[in-house]
């Protein structure tokens, strides 16, 4: 049901919002009401354009998979819902592989912070690319029509990007580390539309983040935030694997 994928990408967007746009917004000198624009702009354009598979949620799923965001939610860790969707459809040990060795490209923002000059000027213009390949490789999944698309894409935004205000650990960012954040998620993302599998932004978020206190001998970020961001791809491609078995009970609900 187009509900269940309105529903699901609110969250998606939300989470993705709180994670990247709200250091871009309030750390790098863009401004909300702009980096708003933006993001919601990108996004929408890279769901319209994108040619990733459109994943079908039913009642069984959406019950299964919002009850584990929930549940895990309470824990403070956040289950990426593209992953865990994707991997109920679509079980690939190449996606697995991915999810779990996405970490290791947070070198591109050691590389960045350490040796390139990346200035104020280039986070409007990285924002725009990670949020066109978030629409493109995440979005699109779960909503299939441009009035839903919109919705969860609008509200999605506004509730991470106000509520991220909030969050100082992420909106604590030079210009420059936002922009190479942004960059390296950003290239993460064309590598899982390469192979037509949906990444966790927020995972390689993180990881580049971990990357920059490195790069800047300043802590940028907790590294409980990437080891539960890391859980949360974990117990994604565990709930996955177990669904089939449970789907059963799940039917009289449906």
């Amino acid at each position: 049901m187009e509900l269940y994928g309105f529903v699901l990408a609110t969250l998606l967007v939300y989470n993705n919002s709180l994670v990247l746009l709200g250091p871009t917004a309030w750390g790098s000198g863009v401004g909300a009401r702009k980096a708003f624009a933006i993001a919601v702009a990108a996004q929408l354009l890279g769901a319209a354009t994108s040619t990733m598979p459109k994943l079908s949620i039913g009642t069984a799923e959406f019950i299964y998979i919002a009850s584990l965001y929930a549940g895990l939610s309470l824990a403070k860790i956040s289950v990426p819902i593209s992953i865990l969707s994707y991997s109920i459809h679509f079980p690939k040990l190449e996606a697995a592989a991915l999810w779990l060795l996405s970490p290791l490209l947070a070198v591109a923002t050691y590389i960045f912070c350490k040796a390139v000059r990346i200035g104020g000027a280039a986070a409007a213009p990285s924002l725009f690319a990670v949020m066109y390949v978030f629409g493109y490789n995440n979005v699109s999944l779960l909503v299939h029509s441009p009035l839903a698309a919109a919705a969860a894409v609008a509200l999605g935004t506004y509730l991470g990007l106000g509520y991220s205000r909030w969050v100082m650990e992420l909106a604590a960012l030079r210009p420059r580390t936002t922009a190479a954040v942004n960059v390296t998620v950003a290239m993460a993302a064309l590598l899982g539309i390469l192979f037509s599998i949906p990444i966790s932004f927020t995972l390689v978020a993180y990881s580049s983040m971990l990357a920059a206190s490195y790069s800047q001998k300043m802590r940028v970020i907790k590294i409980e935030k990437f080891l539960k961001a890391y859980i949360g791809v974990l117990a994604a491609l565990g709930a996955s694997a177990i669904f089939p078995y449970l789907k059963p009970l799940l039917a009289p609900l449906a």
